[in-house]
């Protein structure tokens, strides 16, 4: 449904008759009264509130021309194509434009190795800004990865066709690691990129995001063909992640977490749309803590609390530590940190966070003006200027000059909009009266 009045006024009226059902009252007048008191703004529901969101230009060119134009010189054209084939398969559409603001975030993070900050508007494709500059280090790391083994019998150990009976006792297969079948040496596992976000509603919207760009049937058969099965695995380390406790006293549980992951898995397989809504066990996405404590995933989604806890514990330690030996293998590897909704970290809290990133970086070795190092951050808003980068430079403890500001410039509306709007002036004459009406009425009521 395009419309989103109706949409309110629909489920604005779903809410209400669920009341009425379960909790049904005999007069009629009683439930009339009921509703009329329920029925108001700022008690069940509020007005939508509409945001016109701005237009941005677009760069000129899909983003294959855009691959050849910035990288032809430095990876030259067959690499090039190669990482727009990936690219197409879910992270952005063949043949649709990126935006300017889009292009010049690519351009400074993976041609120039700049730290970019994005503060365009909502709606413009932010995370997009950081997605493809991660898409496209992990196409281009990939291509010397060694093939996975076969997998073992077993790798889905949880399964009912893995239980047997012995005597009158259950046996269940023992718990088999989701990457048991790499070699550590030719495809060394590690956090390549640090997702971080300040609640845990945005990771599993960027869940979505990446299960459409580096999970889906079209990724996967290109990695089939072009990177000998590999993955580039991806995991949420959140509190919701399955699970916390002792190995050997938790298996049962993990057990049971899987089973129901693989049975709301199989329920959507055929709906594409809520298919993205959820984890495919033979994927990319990475199942359990105790799976990405073994191998960690090449993107780890996390959100700040997580983190701290996970810097403080043992049981994660290997998960840094392997990252550092990745760093240290090659000195020309980019450890990415992606941190989102920037603006929120202020004052005290904000002071907290930015020492915990402190913290994280040493653990992996990486010192402030480390070159290996590679940030991209989102923000609502920046200070113009010295104080926007002194603020970066405080925060992340980085000269400010290492710091690429993209604010992008909205394209002015179109000299058509006005008599596009012009057309339905009496229907926001109507909408506005109504209103006016309706918080006429509720102050008279009160």
């Amino acid at each position: 449904m395009n419309n989103p009045l109706a949409l309110f006024r629909n489920l604005r009226d779903l809410y209400l008759r669920y009341l009425d059902s379960p909790f049904d009252l005999r007069y009629r007048d009683l439930v009339r009264e009921r509703r009329a008191l329920l029925d108001r703004d700022g008690y069940l529901w509020r007005e939508p509130l509409i945001e016109p969101v701005p237009a941005y230009p677009q760069c000129g060119q899909d983003f294959r021309g855009m691959a050849h134009a910035l990288l032809d010189a430095s990876w030259g054209v067959p690499k090039a194509d190669e990482l727009a084939d990936f690219v197409a398969c879910g992270a952005f559409p063949a043949g649709l434009q990126p935006y300017e603001h889009q292009q010049s975030a690519f351009e400074q993070s993976v041609v120039h190795g700049r730290d970019v900050v994005v503060t365009t508007g909502t709606g413009s494709g932010k995370t997009e800004c950081f997605l493809l500059p991660l898409t496209t280090a992990l196409v281009q790391e990939s291509a010397a990865w060694g093939a996975p083994g076969p997998r073992d019998a077993h790798w889905d150990w949880w399964s009912e066709r893995h239980r047997w009976f012995q005597g009158k006792n259950v046996r269940y297969a023992q718990r088999v690691p989701q990457r048991a079948d790499e070699d550590p040496v030719t495809r060394p596992a590690a956090i390549r990129a640090l997702l971080l976000y300040p609640l845990n509603a945005l990771v599993e919207d960027q869940l979505i995001r990446l299960r459409e760009s580096l999970d889906s049937p079209p990724a996967r058969a290109w990695l089939d063909v072009h990177r000998q099965g590999n993955r580039f695995y991806f995991g949420r380390y959140t509190g919701r992640t399955p699970i916390s406790g002792d190995r050997n006293a938790g298996n049962a549980r993990l057990r049971t977490e899987l089973r129901e992951m693989e049975r709301d898995a199989g329920l959507v397989v055929s709906n594409p749309e809520a298919r993205r809504f959820f984890p495919t066990m033979d994927g990319a996405e990475m199942w359990s803590r105790w799976d990405m404590q073994d191998t960690p995933p090449d993107l780890l989604i996390t959100n700040y609390s997580m983190l701290n806890i996970m810097l403080m514990r043992g049981i994660e330690a290997g998960m840094f530590d392997a990252t550092r030996r990745w760093l240290e293998g090659d000195r020309n590897r980019v450890f990415h940190l992606v941190v989102d909704e920037l603006h929120t970290y202020r004052g005290t809290p904000g002071t907290e966070v930015a020492y915990l990133l402190r913290v994280f970086l040493d653990r992996l070795g990486l010192g402030p003006e480390s070159d290996q190092l590679r940030i991209i951050a989102s923000s609502a808003s920046l200070e113009d200027g010295k104080d926007g980068l002194n603020y970066l430079q405080e925060f992340f403890g980085r000269d400010g000059s290492r710091f690429y500001v993209e604010r992008g410039t909205p394209r002015p509306p179109a000299m058509t909009a006005i008599p596009a709007i012009r057309a339905h002036t009496g229907a926001f004459r109507d909408y506005a009266r109504a209103l006016t009406n309706r918080w006429n009425g509720y102050h008279s009521l009160r």
